[in-house]
């Protein structure tokens, strides 16, 4: 009768040699068991699916094991065959997500102090251990700080951050990371010849690719694909089909698309994704983490060790091809259209919106309004531009005339009589929030929150629905805004930021989630502190 037991539990490691990718940790583990230094405490914190459960059982078996070697239990003693089918009984492992409670530790720490049934030591496993309450923390701190002699303690933990200092503190910590890559591919194709199955070295690739470091999750979707396939050969075919998975190849497309601005071959990327009933959450998420990769590419010259060898090519083609600022504006648009595609009931249009945007060069993206200030900053015009009588500051003779995008002239700003036109200020202040949201969302929302409500000679009136807005714009940042609005006006101006009794509304065109609740937080001015 063929063994129905999962494949990542007839494949758990044995002996400390046999786990992937954690030898930091499992090199001193047996070093400190081997000089009988072993700990009273340990914490194993890391990802899913990385081997923290495993190394603790291993801690068990091989300070349990009367012939280890080398701090290397032998797996053929007596302890050692109960420890690994799990009828030990000086194993205790205990699941924190549903023995969280100050009673369940109140009542192990009663129990540690029985002496061990079977072996030299009794070792509690405490799992997901950042799921216990505080009380119950509190009522584990004295069994830790000075547990019996023949207690070891071992907590395993995905959030490592939640785990009060008072205990970390009382353990040794080890930090167990993602399974690399290649040592990943590396075990899968161990494992299916082991399991006479047949797989494409490209299949492998992709299960590795698809677990992100979680050799559990690749061990599960390898045994998937056994039952899947029928025990014919396993594909890469099959692997799209059964996971419904982007391939790698096509967040590479995405982003050569990005490279070249073609928004055409970026959108029909989207809509073949959508005929073929891919996941672009997924697929959203995967370029999020091209993006990471590129960045680490080109700061560090590294590639992620999680990567084979064709993706870490095409990161080091790719790299060079974009400026840091843009891979941060294509981060952050594609941070909100995966937030977005997880409430869209299913429509592809967020992912879309998104790689149009991306796709367009910014004169193209914002055409009709002025390119930022840093790309025209060599703009100067011929000849100084009238000034309205009174601009104040800057009127000598000679001096020169700020500077401003192309496309901006003074004629849309000065009307024939040489006064600043009220309309020009306004599409002037739509320019200045676009600009200020690249950099803050929180003084974007302060600026949509506001508008000029009318002109003084040179000096631009500015209402402010909120008085602590108000007083941030007029006190600390009223020379910067009077430098943006006089470069994108052609002219100089002055600013004046007084309250206004009625906020004004905010644009419909405004569709970033992040921006509207920054929006509605500054229109309660009880929930602000401070901004910066």
């Amino acid at each position: 009768m063929p063994d129905r037991t999962a494949l990542y539990r007839r494949w758990r490691p044995q002996r400390f040699s046999e786990v992937v990718g954690q030898h930091h940790v499992t090199r001193t583990l047996r070093n400190a068991i081997a000089a009988g230094q072993v700990a009273h405490a340990y914490l194993l914190a890391g990802p899913r699916g990385i081997g923290k459960t495993s190394i603790a059982r291993l801690i068990a078996k091989a300070v349990n094991c009367p012939r280890a070697a080398d701090g290397e239990p032998c797996d053929e003693c007596a302890a050692c065959v109960s420890i690994r089918e799990g009828r030990f009984l000086d194993l205790i492992e205990i699941d924190a997500a549903s023995n969280r409670g100050i009673d369940e530790m109140r009542d192990l720490r009663e129990k540690v102090r029985f002496a061990p049934s079977e072996g030299h030591f009794k070792v509690y496993v405490i799992d997901e251990a950042h799921q216990l309450t505080p009380e119950a923390f509190n009522a584990l701190l004295k069994t830790l700080e000075e547990p019996p002699a023949h207690a070891i303690f071992v907590l395993a933990t995905t959030e490592s951050q939640r785990i009060p200092s008072t205990i970390v503190s009382r353990t040794q910590r080890f930090d167990l990371r993602r399974i690399a890559h290649k040592d990943m591919v590396g075990h899968l194709e161990h494992v299916a010849v082991a399991e006479k199955m047949t797989v494409e070295p490209k299949a492998l690739e992709a299960i590795a690719r698809h677990a992100q470091g979680s050799l559990r999750d690749a061990e599960s979707i390898l045994d998937q694909l056994a039952a899947f396939s029928d025990n014919a050969a396993i594909g890469l075919a099959d692997v799209d089909e059964l996971l419904g998975t982007s391939d790698r190849e096509e967040v590479e497309a995405l982003f050569d698309a990005f490279a070249s601005d073609d928004g055409a071959a970026a959108v029909a990327l989207v809509g073949r994704l959508v005929d073929e009933g891919r996941d672009l959450h997924l697929f959203a998420r995967r370029a999020i983490e091209h993006v990471r990769a590129l960045v680490l590419t080109r700061y560090t010259g590294r590639t992620p060790d999680t990567l084979g060898e064709e993706a870490s090519a095409k990161l080091r083609e790719q790299a060079p091809r974009f400026a840091p600022d843009r891979l941060a504006r294509i981060a952050k648009r594609l941070v909100e259209a995966e937030q977005q595609l997880r409430t869209g009931e299913g429509t592809p249009l967020p992912l879309e919106l998104a790689v149009l945007e991306l796709t367009a060069a910014d004169d193209k993206k914002d055409e009709g309004t002025p390119p930022r200030k840093d790309a025209t900053a060599q703009a100067r015009p011929s000849a100084a531009p009238a000034r309205p009588q009174g601009a104040g500051r800057g009127e000598q003779a000679g001096s020169e005339t700020p500077s401003r995008p192309a496309g901006a002239s003074p004629a849309r700003a000065l009307s024939p009589s040489g006064t600043i036109e009220i309309g020009a200020v306004k599409s002037a202040w739509t320019v200045i929030c676009e600009r200020t949201r690249e950099q803050s969302i929180g003084r974007a929302a302060q600026l949509l929150a506001a508008e000029p409500l009318g002109i003084e000679g040179s000096t631009i009136v500015v209402g402010f629905a909120d008085d602590f807005a108000r007083g941030v714009w007029q006190d600390r940042r009223r020379p910067e805004l009077e430098r943006d609005l006089s470069g994108i006006l052609g002219c100089e101006v002055r600013v004046r930021c007084v309250k206004q009794t009625a906020p004004p509304a905010v644009p419909a065109a405004t569709e970033d989630p992040m921006l509207r609740a920054a929006l509605e937080t500054f229109r309660r001015p009880e929930r602000i502190l401070e901004v910066e």
